[in-house]
């Protein structure tokens, strides 16, 4: 696994990213329905075009795991 600064936010990336984020609420935020869900679930992949720095965790395949975003 390795933890990398992410400048270049490609499609692809986007859509594993919302991937993570929602199998992340639905495992956290069980309070949340699945309209609520959906509802934020629209607002995400503009925020992760847009955050300032963003960094990922990925598995020795490529594939993201976790993220976190700064202002």
């Amino acid at each position: 696994m390795r933890i990398i600064d992410i400048n270049e936010r490609t499609h692809l990336l986007i859509k594993q990213l919302l991937y993570v984020w929602e199998d992340s609420v639905r495992a956290a935020h069980t309070f949340l329905s699945n309209t609520e869900i959906e509802n934020i679930k629209k607002y995400i992949p503009k925020l992760l075009k847009n955050i300032p720095i963003l960094i990922i965790a990925e598995k020795d395949n490529k594939i993201p795991v976790g993220f976190n975003g700064y202002i």
